[in-house]
């Protein structure tokens, strides 16, 4: 059900949306953002300055840099205070959708994670960031705003 609500959301484009899934087992973690594309495209000219078009999976493989550079700056994990260093990011192109995926590890029992996601704030005071966390069956969510940017859930 929550997959359908997620899909339906980004059918409804005039609102300015991204989701983000943190899926945790054990002490394995699947992360997934999906970002309009033309939206990414906007927050990415703004913040390295300059037009750059994902229109297509070679720009996008071409632009990962400066995606990895946006995305690592505004959307943080922090695992039992101990920051999460993200270090292999993967897109995907899905129509107008651009997913961006990774992984992490966690060495200890995990009993908080906090989410700062800034992401497209800049570009829109409207934007919603909603984030979904699936920690072993549990799901807990949050849409982050404008004024609302960090959460922390407990376990």
């Amino acid at each position: 059900m929550v997959t359908f609500y997620l899909y339906f959301l980004f059918l409804l484009h005039p609102f300015y949306i991204s989701t983000s899934e943190i899926i945790l087992n054990n002490n394995n973690a699947q992360v997934k953002i999906k970002i309009f594309r033309d939206d990414l495209e906007d927050g990415l000219r703004l913040f390295h300055g300059k037009s750059i078009s994902i229109d297509t999976d070679q720009k996008l493989i071409r632009e990962s840099k400066k995606i990895d550079t946006y995305i690592q700056s505004k959307f943080k994990l922090t695992v039992d205070k101990s920051k999460i260093n993200i270090l292999k990011i993967n897109y995907n192109l899905i129509n107008d959708l651009v997913e961006i995926s990774f992984s992490f590890k966690s060495n200890s029992i995990i009993n908080n994670i906090s989410v700062t996601n800034n992401i497209l704030f800049d570009v829109y005071r409207i934007q919603k960031n909603v984030t979904i966390i699936n920690f072993e069956n549990k799901t807990k969510s949050h849409i982050f705003s404008f004024t609302d940017r960090e959460k922390t859930f407990t376990y």
